[in-house]
């Protein structure tokens, strides 16, 4: 039952951080963008699941290292309750971005790394976009952190003997809308500048939705309920 648990916990967490992380999926869909304008769609399949991959690899890496660590300082006391006032801090941000977007301080990408992804786009090759996929796992951390904190503390706080298989699933619901969406604009399913509107539009609802649930999971975490 608590395996089931897990697997429910990481496939719910996995997916919000997936259709709600606002740095990925802007990346992902000016690289798309870029790429249906002067490529095949067969190119566009490949490099889409190459830069899907490369976040794959990269924050399952990144996760699993982060848990090691914890598990290295679990004798500090209050271990917990700081990454649940960190959790809280993200999710004040993602709530703030709701009623005041861009205004302040926000969680995105850096503007300092917007030039070394465009020429990365440009470049429209395999290897280019999996060093895309890798430059943007790095520098989306604080774009939605939280999602990967909760589900590492809640993982930190069971005894298991198998925690890169929950991190490796966590991490397939993570980059499964980006994987879904590089099938649909290769089967002509749905168009890429639709979709990026629709972003556009929605992209503070997504701050709004995602505030809520890191909120209730910071919540739940200062409260002892997970």
């Amino acid at each position: 039952m608590e395996k089931l648990s897990l697997l429910l916990t990481g496939s719910f967490l996995g997916i919000v951080d997936g259709i709600f992380n606002p740095c990925a999926l802007a990346v992902f869909f000016f690289l798309m963008a870029y790429l249906t304008a002067i490529a095949s769609r067969r190119k566009c399949l490949l490099i889409g699941i190459a830069y899907t991959t490369s976040i794959f690899l990269v924050y399952s890496l990144f996760m699993f290292g982060l848990f090691n660590f914890f598990s290295y300082l679990e004798f500090l006391p209050g271990l917990k309750f700081l990454l649940a006032i960190i959790i809280l801090i993200i999710a004040i941000i993602e709530l703030k971005d709701f009623f005041a977007y861009g205004k302040f301080f926000s969680l995105q990408i850096p503007k300092s790394t917007k030039p070394i992804i465009e020429k990365l786009v440009k470049l429209s090759t395999i290897p280019s976009a999996f060093l895309l996929g890798i430059l943007v796992s790095f520098v989306e951390i604080p774009c939605a952190g939280g999602f990967p904190l909760a589900y590492l503390t809640i993982l930190s706080e069971k005894s298991l003997n198998s925690t890169l298989f929950y991190i490796i699933w966590y991490n397939f619901f993570f980059t499964l809308p980006l994987l879904i969406l590089t099938l649909a604009f290769h089967f002509g399913l749905a168009k890429v500048e639709k979709a990026e509107k629709l972003r556009q539009k929605t992209k503070k609802y997504m701050r709004l939705i995602s505030g809520i649930i890191l909120l209730i999971l910071a919540l739940l975490m200062l409260l002892e309920k997970i």
